[in-house]
């Protein structure tokens, strides 16, 4: 086998290494560090009630969840956004590609942290959003979109990522 062959042999597996390591050792924390805030889009869906939504109702300082029935994750990150709810967080439910019945009786079952919500059954808002999958949180203030976690929210993600930018743009405030 000639030199070069043996060359690449050994680097080729410390390249894999290196790359998969930088990979894995990506801080998810770090991930709104270089999040371009963007105003929030207009959109034309009801509330379970079969009431128009508008964008009023994103005035302020607000968190928008997109969770499913159907979705395990949204079931595990529920605690957490029901005790953010208690601390008079207001959080806004946009219901992602669900069946109307099947999410009622998912909240009737889990409790209801949402102050509002948003039904999204073919997923329109939820395209307008970027949304790849649920469950997904949006931080929003005075209808712009400030922040954005992509799967489970909790209470470390809340802390190290959306109460930071709450805290700057109050301060920006005063």
């Amino acid at each position: 086998m000639s030199l070069l062959a043996r060359i690449f042999l050994i680097l080729l597996p410390v390249l894999i290494f290196i790359f998969y390591g930088k990979v894995l050792l990506i801080d998810d924390k770090k991930s709104n560090d270089y999040f371009e805030p963007k105003e929030f889009p207009v959109f034309q869906l009801n509330n379970f009630d079969g009431i128009p939504a508008n964008l009023d109702i994103i005035s302020g300082v607000k968190l928008l969840n997109v969770w499913a029935s159907w979705c395990i994750t949204c079931l595990v990150e529920h605690p957490f956004l029901s005790k953010l709810a208690e601390s008079q967080i207001e959080i806004i439910g946009l219901n992602y590609k669900d069946d109307k019945t099947k999410a009622l009786d998912w909240l009737k079952r889990h409790g209801n942290p949402y102050t509002y919500l948003i039904y999204d059954p073919r997923g329109d808002l939820a395209f307008d959003l970027g949304v790849t999958g649920a469950p997904e949180t949006f931080l929003i203030v005075d209808q712009k979109i400030v922040g954005h976690i992509q799967g489970e929210f909790n209470e470390d993600k809340w802390k190290s990522t959306f109460l930071p930018i709450i805290q700057n743009s109050q301060k920006e405030l005063n």
